[in-house]
């Protein structure tokens, strides 16, 4: 019987803005905050609850798709999706237990080297790392030691295979074209297998020059690129006969068919991928052709009898090995005419030189911090996993093997945090892709500026940016505005710096409009991304049409556990007039009178007296954080935006009826019109969809009002706030599941969004749903038909098999 492993790699690039360890807002993902969390809604969180529907179209269940396939996840999105989507995150663990249960004792979960770098391109002591860091968070969330572990790009050389073996990896999986030459059964021979001429349905021994070996698996490429990029997804039982028919017509040992595509395939880059996906396993599940399998437990039952030889420097999404991470290769995404990628081999030298430059320092100087330096980066993934203040401590002061004084601690955090920011910066991602001004190349940049920062506060007097910056304006931008690399560097990742006085000023300045002004200080507001506020001795005050903040707070960073006691003023005088000065609490003349004659500026206003008391340390929204520079913009243009908008309901009132009559005789409306009630309709829309009581005559007057008139509406963002606000309703019911008057609520919106075709996704409805039927809940008549009614609209079946939705 053929065996089948479908892997999925799942992963995002560590978005993290590196000063503030999180993820900032990123416009191009709208309307989800940024693309970690449109990728978890599209696809992370579906695959773990998935649909299989019955012939009419109803869910039949709804099951685990991790479960029952090969995956691995990138340590850096499961750190997210830990803090993030905590519901997402512990199906991903449930899977591998349930995985587990169904194939022999062998969970389907697979390590991944740690931040997805190309690891033929790295250096042996980054390799270590990597595979180290990789293991270890593996071992923490899934609480067993991993039997694979995946490559990123499945890049390989036999230093790399080396690593993983030395580090009890058992296999990895590679693309058909990366097989050099095999050798069977215990013969002398090799035989070149090269140009995906290996026989693919049974994995191989690698012998290693260390005498050490490790378990080679080989996907079918032809099938993967269906999956990827072809139908393969359109239909699930399709999919299923698509492997099945791809097994050897005559085999003299059980074979294996494997399948390795990005996991996102699976209901991001395929929309019911996810869908697809749940079809094709039960189908496959069903067959007597063929079984479901996972790597370690095909291995357990038939280990290789073939040894292979792989080609080095090769890759499974690059036909030139790994140039596509270092020159320009020809291999692109979207390129568009006349745009070349000369730019990656300028880009990687900067990095590598900047990489050896720090490293060395590093290895110079951290003795004095570390009994052993090597071993201290290894384990700082123990950090990584567990940031509390007093896990550091403890972490610095036993590899330091002596109690840190606060300067030490300081700088001993900071030597490793740099040191991890030189592996990110070499992020596979920020080669990919066309263009080094791409969100993704800006990333990897960002962290080097991050390593470039903390490197030149920890070992002043050497020119370590003068050399990284010549390299980088070698590295030639295809759009003329930004020139090189350099000017994109001094645009874009400049400006992200932060250090205390500017995380001290962000503080002060939310501060000014935080909407419970008597307690500004409080708790809750004092963490805020890697800064925690540890003392707060602020006072927000009015004079007049002049409000102000001022006084002493102190700030830690829980990165570099660096702080400071600062004190700052702040200043907002209307409009977007926002001046704030921040100064270590030691500034000159504090104790005679300068708290005093600052207050008196505050008082009238007075923004040129702040730049003179405190010179260049003077902030405005420009240097706010991008998070919270949005809530308070927002704020302050809410009164003109009310009145345009007020202004612009009154126009679309006084013309509607002409709006109406046009529309009668089937003319178009003049474009100045059609504006302004585009822009009315959306407002009153997204407006209605947030409001605490729900109008659904409204919603549908003003769709009706939208189809009159033809005018277009934002479908995207109002199926997004549609989703939330179902989603929120129905976490309602969960609380009072025998709210008659709620049932109905969500019945008459659901109706509507049927109605208008706005085709929201239910899923995390259906989920709400699903639960609440698996309570058992008895309930009276008039509820149960309500009940009843919520399942038609969600196509679930009330009546159904409970043990459908188990999984959830």
């Amino acid at each position: 019987m053929l065996s089948i492993c479908i892997h999925g790699h799942f992963y995002q690039p560590p978005r993290e803005n590196p000063w503030l360890e999180e993820i900032e807002i990123q416009e191009s993902a709208a309307p989800w905050h940024d693309w970690n969390e449109r990728i978890a809604s599209e696809c992370y969180g579906p695959n773990g609850a998935a649909r299989i529907l019955d012939e009419k179209g109803w869910i039949r269940s709804i099951t685990n798709n991790y479960s029952r396939i090969s995956f691995n996840f990138g340590p850096t999105l499961l750190s997210w999706m830990e803090r993030k989507r905590p519901d997402i995150y512990e199906a991903v663990l449930r899977a591998d237990k349930l995985g587990a249960e169904r194939f022999s004792g062998h969970g389907p979960a697979v390590a991944q080297v740690y931040n997805h770098i190309i690891m033929p391109l790295a250096s042996r002591r980054d390799k270590e790392t990597q595979v180290i860091w990789g293991l270890e968070d593996f071992r923490r969330r899934f609480g067993r030691d991993p039997e694979g572990m995946w490559l990123a790009e499945t890049a390989v050389d036999t230093e790399t295979l080396e690593a993983l073996a030395e580090n009890g990896i058992r296999f990895t999986i590679l693309a058909p074209r990366q097989a050099a030459s095999a050798r069977y059964g215990g013969e002398n021979l090799w035989v070149d297998v090269s140009g995906e001429r290996v026989d693919i349905f049974k994995p191989y021994n690698c012998p290693l020059p260390s005498g050490r070996s490790i378990a080679l698996f080989f996907y079918h490429g032809g099938l993967a690129q269906q999956v990827a990029f072809g139908e393969a997804l359109r239909n699930g039982r399709a999919f299923a006969d698509m492997l099945l028919d791809a097994g050897p017509a005559r085999y003299f040992e059980p074979p294996i068919l494997s399948v390795a595509t990005d996991g996102e395939t699976f209901g991001h880059h395929h929309k019911y991928g996810d869908m697809a996906l749940a079809s094709c396993l039960e189908e496959i599940e069903k067959s007597e052709r063929g079984r479901l399998t996972v790597f370690g437990e095909y291995l357990q039952n038939h280990p290789p009898t073939g040894e292979i030889r792989i080609v080095e420097n090769s890759s499974w999404s690059c036909v030139h090995g790994v140039e596509r991470w270092r020159s320009d290769c020809g291999c692109s995404a979207h390129s568009r005419p006349g745009w070349g990628q000369g730019w990656r081999k300028p880009l990687r030298e900067a990095l590598d030189g900047l990489r050896d430059g720090l490293s060395g320092l590093f290895g110079e100087r951290a003795g004095e911090f570390f009994s052993d330096p090597r071993e201290a980066r290894n384990r700082y993934v123990e950090v990584l996993l567990d940031r509390r203040p007093e896990k550091v401590r403890e972490f610095l002061s036993r590899e330091a093997g002596r109690a840190l004084s606060e300067d030490e601690e300081s700088k001993a955090a900071s030597m490793l945090e740099m040191e991890k920011n030189l592996m990110y910066m070499y992020t596979s991602c920020g080669w990919f892709f066309d263009e080094i001004s791409g969100i993704e190349t800006l990333q990897i940049l960002a962290y080097a500026a991050r390593a470039l920062e903390l490197g030149e506060g920890l070992f002043p007097g050497n020119n370590l940016r003068g050399p990284f910056l010549a390299r980088l304006a070698g590295a030639r931008s295809n759009i003329s505005e930004f020139r090189d690399g350099r000017r994109i560097f001094e645009i874009f990742i400049e400006p992200l710096r932060s250090d205390l006085l500017r995380a001290g000023a962000h503080f002060a300045v939310s501060c000014l409009f935080a909407r419970d002004k008597e307690n500004g200080c409080r708790l809750d507001r004092c963490a805020f991304t890697s800064y925690r506020i540890t003392e707060c001795f602020l006072e927000t005050k009015e004079a007049g049409d002049v409000r102000y903040v001022l006084g002493y707070l102190g700030i830690i960073s829980e990165v570099t556990l660096k702080r400071a006691d600062l004190f700052a003023a702040a200043l907002y005088t209307g409009g977007r007039h926002v001046l704030c000065g921040v100064a270590g609490a030691d500034l000159p003349g504090y104790g005679n009178g300068l708290a005093e004659n600052v207050e008196a500026a505050l008082k009238k206003g007075d923004g040129g007296a702040l730049v003179e008391f405190f010179g260049h340390n003077i902030f405005s929204l420009r240097h706010l954080f991008k998070d919270e520079q949005r809530k308070i913009l927002q704020h302050i243009i809410s009164e003109d935006v009310a009145e345009v908008s007020g202004s612009l309901r009154t126009i679309l009132s006084d013309y509607s009826s002409v709006l109406s009559f046009l529309a009668e005789l089937s003319m178009p409306a003049p474009a100045s019109f059609r504006r302004v009630a585009e822009v009315v309709l959306n407002d009153d829309l997204l407006a209605a969809l947030e409001s605490p009581v729900l109008n659904i005559d409204f919603l549908r007057r003003r769709v009706f009002d939208a189809e009159r008139w033809g005018i277009s509406l934002d479908t995207e963002t109002l199926r997004h706030r549609a989703r939330l606000r179902l989603e929120k309703m129905l976490d309602g019911l969960t609380l009072l599941p025998d709210d008659g008057e709620s049932l109905t609520e969500v019945n008459g919106f659901l109706s509507f969004l049927g109605e208008n075709g706005w085709d929201v996704d239910l899923w995390g409805a259906q989920n709400r749903f699903a639960r609440l039927l698996n309570g058992g809940r008895r309930l009276s008549s008039d509820l149960a038909n309500l009940v009843d009614q919520l399942g038609r609209l969600l196509k679930i079946r009330v009546s159904g098999d409970r043990s459908a939705f188990s999984t959830l």
